[in-house]
Protein backbone atom coordinates (compact mmCIF):
# COMPACT_ATOMS: atom_id res chain seq x y z
CA UNK A 1 0.00 0.00 0.00
CA UNK A 2 2.80 2.30 0.90
CA UNK A 3 4.76 1.39 -2.08
CA UNK A 4 1.45 1.96 -3.90
CA UNK A 5 1.06 5.53 -2.64
CA UNK A 6 4.49 6.35 -3.46
CA UNK A 7 3.98 5.35 -7.09
CA UNK A 8 0.99 7.68 -7.19
CA UNK A 9 2.70 10.56 -5.76
CA UNK A 10 5.77 10.28 -7.76
CA UNK A 11 3.61 10.05 -10.59
CA UNK A 12 1.85 12.85 -10.26
CA UNK A 13 4.81 14.92 -9.19
CA UNK A 14 5.91 14.30 -12.50
CA UNK A 15 3.32 14.97 -14.39
CA UNK A 16 2.77 18.30 -12.28
CA UNK A 17 6.53 19.10 -13.52
CA UNK A 18 5.71 18.22 -16.86
CA UNK A 19 3.23 20.05 -17.20
CA UNK A 20 5.44 23.14 -15.21
CA UNK A 21 7.64 22.63 -17.91
CA UNK A 22 5.40 22.38 -21.21
CA UNK A 23 3.41 25.37 -19.45
CA UNK A 24 7.12 27.48 -19.14
CA UNK A 25 8.49 26.20 -22.99
CA UNK A 26 5.13 27.55 -24.11
CA UNK A 27 5.58 30.81 -22.06
CA UNK A 28 9.33 31.00 -22.95
CA UNK A 29 8.02 31.13 -26.80
CA UNK A 30 5.66 33.76 -26.92
CA UNK A 31 7.71 36.08 -25.45
CA UNK A 32 10.10 35.32 -27.94
CA UNK A 33 7.66 35.60 -30.54
CA UNK A 34 6.13 39.11 -29.20
CA UNK A 35 9.09 40.64 -27.88
CA UNK A 36 12.41 39.38 -29.52
CA UNK A 37 13.47 39.83 -32.86
CA UNK A 38 11.36 38.69 -38.98
CA UNK A 39 11.68 41.59 -40.19
CA UNK A 40 11.02 43.40 -40.80
CA UNK A 41 10.11 43.96 -38.73
CA UNK A 42 10.73 45.55 -41.24
CA UNK A 43 12.57 48.46 -41.64
CA UNK A 44 10.69 51.91 -42.90
CA UNK A 45 11.88 54.07 -45.25
CA UNK A 46 14.07 55.48 -45.36
CA UNK A 47 16.41 53.23 -43.11
CA UNK A 48 14.22 53.79 -40.38
CA UNK A 49 15.76 57.03 -39.55
CA UNK A 50 14.38 59.81 -41.86
CA UNK A 51 12.85 62.33 -42.34
CA UNK A 52 11.56 63.17 -38.87
CA UNK A 53 10.12 67.12 -40.10
CA UNK A 54 6.89 68.19 -41.38
CA UNK A 55 6.50 67.83 -45.29
CA UNK A 56 9.47 65.42 -45.24
CA UNK A 57 9.76 63.40 -48.09
CA UNK A 58 12.45 60.67 -49.45
CA UNK A 59 13.20 57.65 -51.80
CA UNK A 60 15.07 54.36 -50.61
CA UNK A 61 16.61 51.42 -52.96
CA UNK A 62 17.51 48.76 -51.47
CA UNK A 63 19.02 45.73 -53.22
CA UNK A 64 18.86 42.55 -51.52
CA UNK A 65 20.45 38.66 -52.30
CA UNK A 66 19.04 36.36 -49.77
CA UNK A 67 20.17 32.14 -50.15
CA UNK A 68 19.44 29.39 -48.39
CA UNK A 69 21.55 25.99 -48.70
CA UNK A 70 19.68 22.99 -47.87
CA UNK A 71 15.52 21.90 -47.76
CA UNK A 72 14.42 20.90 -43.95
CA UNK A 73 11.79 19.97 -42.13
CA UNK A 74 11.45 20.22 -38.43
CA UNK A 75 15.86 21.47 -37.57
CA UNK A 76 16.52 18.39 -39.56
CA UNK A 77 18.20 18.97 -42.99
CA UNK A 78 16.47 16.10 -45.45
CA UNK A 79 17.62 16.97 -48.58
CA UNK A 80 21.57 19.24 -48.52
CA UNK A 81 23.00 20.86 -51.58
CA UNK A 82 19.66 22.03 -52.60
CA UNK A 83 19.51 25.97 -53.06
CA UNK A 84 17.38 28.87 -53.20
CA UNK A 85 18.47 31.82 -54.49
CA UNK A 86 16.93 35.61 -54.73
CA UNK A 87 17.75 38.39 -55.83
CA UNK A 88 15.21 41.36 -55.04
CA UNK A 89 15.22 45.18 -55.64
CA UNK A 90 13.28 47.12 -53.53
CA UNK A 91 11.55 50.69 -54.25
CA UNK A 92 10.41 52.43 -51.46
CA UNK A 93 9.21 55.83 -50.36
CA UNK A 94 7.67 58.25 -47.45
CA UNK A 95 6.22 61.38 -46.82
CA UNK A 96 5.67 62.93 -43.29
CA UNK A 97 1.93 64.94 -42.81
CA UNK A 98 3.09 65.59 -40.03
CA UNK A 99 6.49 64.93 -37.76
CA UNK A 100 4.44 62.32 -35.97
CA UNK A 101 2.51 60.60 -39.17
CA UNK A 102 3.42 59.12 -42.06
CA UNK A 103 3.00 57.12 -45.04
CA UNK A 104 5.12 54.57 -46.49
CA UNK A 105 4.95 52.42 -49.66
CA UNK A 106 7.11 49.65 -49.79
CA UNK A 107 7.42 47.67 -53.56
CA UNK A 108 9.66 44.84 -54.53
CA UNK A 109 10.62 43.50 -57.43
CA UNK A 110 12.41 39.95 -57.99
CA UNK A 111 14.82 40.92 -60.27
CA UNK A 112 15.83 36.59 -59.93
CA UNK A 113 15.03 33.60 -58.20
CA UNK A 114 15.28 30.05 -58.43
CA UNK A 115 15.03 27.06 -55.86
CA UNK A 116 16.17 23.50 -56.31
CA UNK A 117 13.53 20.58 -55.33
CA UNK A 118 13.82 16.64 -55.40
CA UNK A 119 12.37 15.06 -58.33
CA UNK A 120 11.36 12.02 -56.90
CA UNK A 121 13.66 9.92 -58.86
CA UNK A 122 16.91 11.39 -57.07
CA UNK A 123 17.81 14.43 -59.09
CA UNK A 124 17.22 18.23 -59.04
CA UNK A 125 14.61 20.35 -60.61
CA UNK A 126 14.89 24.16 -60.86
CA UNK A 127 11.73 26.46 -60.62
CA UNK A 128 11.89 30.22 -61.24
CA UNK A 129 10.41 33.32 -60.77
CA UNK A 130 10.79 36.99 -61.86
CA UNK A 131 8.50 40.11 -61.54
CA UNK A 132 6.20 42.34 -59.35
CA UNK A 133 6.18 41.23 -55.51
CA UNK A 134 3.34 42.37 -53.13
CA UNK A 135 3.17 46.27 -52.47
CA UNK A 136 3.20 46.68 -48.75
CA UNK A 137 1.62 50.39 -47.61
CA UNK A 138 1.85 51.55 -43.85
CA UNK A 139 0.62 54.23 -41.94
CA UNK A 140 3.73 54.27 -38.74
CA UNK A 141 2.04 56.63 -36.13
CA UNK A 142 4.85 58.02 -33.72
CA UNK A 143 4.98 59.20 -30.41
CA UNK A 144 8.25 61.44 -29.52
CA UNK A 145 10.20 61.84 -26.12
CA UNK A 146 13.09 64.23 -25.12
CA UNK A 147 14.78 62.81 -21.79
CA UNK A 148 18.21 64.06 -19.74
CA UNK A 149 20.54 62.68 -22.11
CA UNK A 150 18.54 60.37 -24.73
CA UNK A 151 15.65 61.30 -27.35
CA UNK A 152 13.87 58.43 -29.23
CA UNK A 153 9.87 57.19 -30.10
CA UNK A 154 7.28 54.79 -29.41
CA UNK A 155 5.60 53.81 -33.35
CA UNK A 156 2.17 52.15 -33.95
CA UNK A 157 2.06 50.83 -37.27
CA UNK A 158 -1.02 49.21 -39.04
CA UNK A 159 -0.10 47.80 -42.50
CA UNK A 160 -2.14 46.65 -45.61
CA UNK A 161 -0.33 44.32 -48.12
CA UNK A 162 -1.42 44.60 -51.68
CA UNK A 163 -1.23 41.42 -53.81
CA UNK A 164 0.59 42.28 -57.47
CA UNK A 165 2.94 38.94 -57.48
CA UNK A 166 2.31 37.16 -60.79
CA UNK A 167 1.78 33.62 -61.63
CA UNK A 168 5.10 31.79 -62.14
CA UNK A 169 6.83 28.24 -61.37
CA UNK A 170 6.57 29.54 -58.07
CA UNK A 171 6.46 32.99 -56.00
CA UNK A 172 8.68 34.29 -53.21
CA UNK A 173 5.26 36.40 -52.50
CA UNK A 174 2.29 34.99 -51.64
CA UNK A 175 -0.20 37.16 -53.82
CA UNK A 176 -2.46 37.45 -51.69
CA UNK A 177 -3.93 40.30 -49.36
CA UNK A 178 -2.98 41.00 -45.71
CA UNK A 179 -3.26 43.45 -43.11
CA UNK A 180 -0.96 43.70 -40.27
CA UNK A 181 0.35 45.56 -37.31
CA UNK A 182 3.45 46.57 -35.56
CA UNK A 183 4.93 48.31 -32.45
CA UNK A 184 8.09 49.50 -32.03
CA UNK A 185 10.51 51.65 -29.51
CA UNK A 186 13.55 53.02 -29.97
CA UNK A 187 16.28 55.59 -28.35
CA UNK A 188 19.73 57.05 -29.26
CA UNK A 189 22.14 58.79 -26.75
CA UNK A 190 25.26 60.85 -28.38
CA UNK A 191 26.78 57.23 -28.91
CA UNK A 192 24.19 54.75 -28.53
CA UNK A 193 21.20 54.01 -30.62
CA UNK A 194 18.45 50.77 -29.26
CA UNK A 195 15.57 49.92 -31.45
CA UNK A 196 13.11 46.97 -30.20
CA UNK A 197 10.17 46.10 -32.47
CA UNK A 198 7.51 43.52 -33.26
CA UNK A 199 4.59 43.23 -35.73
CA UNK A 200 2.16 40.54 -37.24
CA UNK A 201 0.80 39.47 -40.47
CA UNK A 202 -2.76 38.03 -41.21
CA UNK A 203 -3.20 36.75 -44.45
CA UNK A 204 -6.86 37.20 -46.22
CA UNK A 205 -6.48 33.49 -47.47
CA UNK A 206 -4.92 30.08 -46.39
CA UNK A 207 -1.04 31.56 -45.71
CA UNK A 208 -0.15 31.29 -42.06
CA UNK A 209 0.12 33.80 -39.36
CA UNK A 210 3.67 35.33 -39.11
CA UNK A 211 5.50 37.56 -37.17
CA UNK A 212 8.56 39.71 -37.38
CA UNK A 213 10.70 41.05 -34.45
CA UNK A 214 14.28 43.07 -34.38
CA UNK A 215 16.00 43.21 -31.55
CA UNK A 216 19.24 46.18 -32.77
CA UNK A 217 22.22 47.82 -30.58
CA UNK A 218 24.39 50.49 -32.91
CA UNK A 219 27.13 52.78 -31.56
CA UNK A 220 27.42 56.00 -33.19
CA UNK A 221 30.38 57.66 -34.11
CA UNK A 222 31.81 60.66 -36.84
CA UNK A 223 33.83 60.24 -39.56
CA UNK A 224 35.51 63.02 -42.11
CA UNK A 225 32.53 65.45 -41.26
CA UNK A 226 29.56 63.08 -41.45
CA UNK A 227 27.88 60.90 -39.06
CA UNK A 228 27.74 57.10 -39.06
CA UNK A 229 26.18 53.99 -37.21
CA UNK A 230 27.84 50.66 -36.53
CA UNK A 231 25.10 48.36 -35.72
CA UNK A 232 23.99 44.62 -34.46
CA UNK A 233 20.85 43.77 -35.29
CA UNK A 234 18.68 40.23 -34.53
CA UNK A 235 15.94 38.87 -36.12
CA UNK A 236 13.27 36.69 -35.55
CA UNK A 237 10.43 34.81 -37.80
CA UNK A 238 7.84 32.86 -36.45
CA UNK A 239 4.67 31.25 -38.95
CA UNK A 240 2.37 29.63 -37.06
CA UNK A 241 2.85 26.34 -38.72
CA UNK A 242 5.65 25.75 -36.37
CA UNK A 243 8.31 27.24 -38.84
CA UNK A 244 11.02 29.73 -37.06
CA UNK A 245 14.29 31.42 -38.38
CA UNK A 246 16.72 33.24 -35.99
CA UNK A 247 19.15 35.21 -37.97
CA UNK A 248 21.39 38.07 -36.71
CA UNK A 249 24.55 40.12 -38.30
CA UNK A 250 25.99 44.03 -38.34
CA UNK A 251 25.48 46.25 -40.42
CA UNK A 252 26.77 50.28 -41.34
CA UNK A 253 24.62 53.16 -41.81
CA UNK A 254 26.17 56.10 -43.10
CA UNK A 255 24.29 59.50 -42.98
CA UNK A 256 26.80 60.99 -45.66
CA UNK A 257 24.91 64.33 -45.75
CA UNK A 258 21.06 65.99 -45.32
CA UNK A 259 20.31 64.24 -48.69
CA UNK A 260 22.05 61.25 -49.28
CA UNK A 261 22.02 58.00 -46.85
CA UNK A 262 23.97 54.78 -47.13
CA UNK A 263 23.53 51.52 -45.25
CA UNK A 264 25.23 47.73 -46.05
CA UNK A 265 23.63 44.73 -43.85
CA UNK A 266 24.20 41.16 -43.66
CA UNK A 267 22.72 38.33 -41.60
CA UNK A 268 22.88 35.04 -41.06
CA UNK A 269 20.60 32.50 -39.91
CA UNK A 270 21.79 30.80 -36.73
CA UNK A 271 18.71 28.69 -36.07
CA UNK A 272 16.04 27.83 -38.27
CA UNK A 273 13.57 25.19 -38.11
CA UNK A 274 10.41 24.59 -40.39
CA UNK A 275 7.04 23.01 -39.92
CA UNK A 276 6.98 22.26 -43.82
CA UNK A 277 9.61 21.01 -45.97
CA UNK A 278 11.43 24.53 -47.24
CA UNK A 279 14.60 25.97 -47.77
CA UNK A 280 16.86 26.94 -45.08
CA UNK A 281 20.40 27.54 -43.83
CA UNK A 282 21.45 30.66 -45.46
CA UNK A 283 22.40 34.19 -45.70
CA UNK A 284 20.84 37.68 -46.24
CA UNK A 285 22.92 40.72 -47.96
CA UNK A 286 21.19 44.46 -48.52
CA UNK A 287 22.85 47.56 -50.05
CA UNK A 288 20.56 50.62 -49.48
CA UNK A 289 20.86 53.80 -50.73
CA UNK A 290 18.33 57.04 -49.75
CA UNK A 291 17.50 60.21 -50.70
CA UNK A 292 15.76 62.41 -48.60
CA UNK A 293 14.20 66.01 -48.98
Amino acid sequence: MVHRRNQRSQGSSVSKSEALICKLSISLRTFLCLTFALGLAADEPIMNMMPRWKGGWGIQTTLEHRYESDLLLGDQVIHDGFREDVNILHLEGVYTWERAIRLTAKLPYVLYAQRELPDGSGNKITQRDQGLGDLTLALPLKKYFNLDGRSGSWTFKPTLRVPLSGEDEYEVYYGEWGTGLGLSYEFETYRMFFFLGTSGWFHHEDKPFESHSSLDLGYKFEARGTNAAILWESDFHYKDDDSETLLAGPALYWNINDLNHLRLEWKHDFHDRKGVIDHGNGDAFKLSLGWVY
